[in-house]
Order: C-alpha cells, then sequence, then structure tokens
C-alpha cells in the first residue's frame, strides 16, 4: 500500500523587519491548538530580532477533541505504533516546509531555530536530532521527550536544547522534563533547563523572556 502523503501545512508567517533576514524560527504549537495561539511569541521577539524570519505552522491533523484545533499526533489513541506513524508522517510535512523556507530565504541548518510547546515541543527534538545537519538549537516549553526509542534509533546530530517547565504542570509533569533532560546528557546533548514555581502547563512572561535570551544568545 502507497500512502501518499499531502505534504503542505498550513502555517503563518512574520516577515524579518530588517533588510537583512539571518535566521530563520519555527514555533510549534500543542495538541489541540493553532498557529495562531502563539503568534503573540513571535509578534512580541520580534521587536527584539529584527533579522529574523517567524513560521508557524498549523499541525496537520484535525485534533480528535477538540475540532476547532490540531495535533501532530492523536495523544487519544492507546495504539503506540499507530501513534508513532502518525507522527512521522507529521514530521515529513514538517521536514518538507522547513527545507522549503530555508532554500527560499537562503538560510542554513545552522540558521534555524524550533520553539514548541507541549506537543510541539516533542515534534521539535524528533525533528532536530534526526537531521544530519546541526541546528542551531531547539527551545521546549511544558515538554518531554515522546518516545526514547525512536529518537535513539533516529539520532544523527545533537543541536543545543533548553527546555522550560513548571513546576505545577499537570499536563506534562515536571519529572518528564528532568527525565528527558538526563537522557539527552547521557547522549552527550548541550542541555539546559530552568523550572518556574506555581507555573503549570503554560509559559510566563519570565519563560518569554529566557526564551528570547536563549535564541539571541545562539544567534
Amino acid at each position: 500500500v502507497i500512502k501518499i502523503i499531502k505534504m503542505s501545512l498550513k502555517y503563518l508567517e512574520l516577515k524579518n523587519i530588517s533588510n537583512k533576514c539571518s535566521k530563520l524560527v519555527f514555533i510549534l504549537h500543542g495538541y489541540g491548538a493553532d498557529a495562531n495561539d502563539l503568534a503573540s511569541i513571535a509578534k512580541y521577539w520580534q521587536r527584539f530580532l529584527p533579522e529574523i524570519f517567524f513560521c508557524l505552522p498549523n499541525a496537520p491533523n484535525i485534533c480528535q477533541i477538540n475540532p476547532r484545533g490540531f495535533e501532530w499526533f492523536d495523544l487519544m489513541q492507546t495504539d503506540d505504533k499507530k501513534i508513532i506513524e502518525e507522527s512521522l508522517i507529521s514530521l515529513k510535512k514538517l521536514e518538507k516546509l522547513i527545507d522549503n523556507k530555508l532554500e527560499t530565504l537562503n538560510l542554513k541548518f545552522k540558521d534555524l531555530f524550533l520553539v514548541g510547546f507541549s506537543q510541539g515541543t516533542m515534534m521539535s527534538i524528533q525533528y532536530a536530532i534526526s537531521q544530519k545537519k546541526k541546528i542551531a538549537g531547539v527551545l521546549g516549553y511544558s515538554g518531554k521527550i515522546f518516545d526514547y526509542t525512536l529518537l535513539s534509533q533516529n539520532l544523527r546530530s545533537r543541536p543545543k536544547i533548553k527546555f522550560l517547565h513548571g513546576n505545577i504542570d499537570e499536563i506534562v509533569p515536571v519529572e518528564e522534563m528532568h527525565k528527558a533532560v538526563d537522557f539527552l546528557k547521557l547522549k552527550k546533548f548541550d542541555v539546559d533547563y530552568k523550572v518556574y514555581e506555581n507555573l503549570s502547563h503554560a509559559i510566563s512572561p519570565e519563560g518569554l523572556s529566557d526564551g528570547l535570551n536563549f535564541i539571541k544568545n545562539n544567534i
């Protein structure tokens, strides 16, 4: 059976406001959300990063529990094999869009950052480690590693990764983040994290500033 994958992801973009475009930042939303949910982050960061082009794709699938939003893979699914299959199809579509944007902007992998929230973080990490060339960095809010076996099997490069997480996150417990950090350190990644007090499954103003600094420091 040949699967036909429709390759085009819908996306929002914020073009660089300076004449020069030096970096590309992809921001990936979480489960049941869409590109608009994180657009304010790009708008805020853009004031400090005028040479950056921001791209915010919608995940390819309509969310099972929120038909107004999207999912990178179905978290309600109980068959792990199916979940991984779905995530890999989404990954292919994401790769296609990123390649396309890099080419259009005449940028290289080293000019690319991925920023994710929750399920978007899981996708960002999986994308970044499976590329032959190292990207500039991954910034993960309220995230974790989705599948450790899959990550190990596809590990081709080790970009810089930073996790930002609330200590009372009820959706992705902070322990999941610590587990991911320990695993990545064992795999010789340059990985860092910060935990925020009294923060649930969300991005705080402080987290926004810390994320901005991560990008600035790695440009």
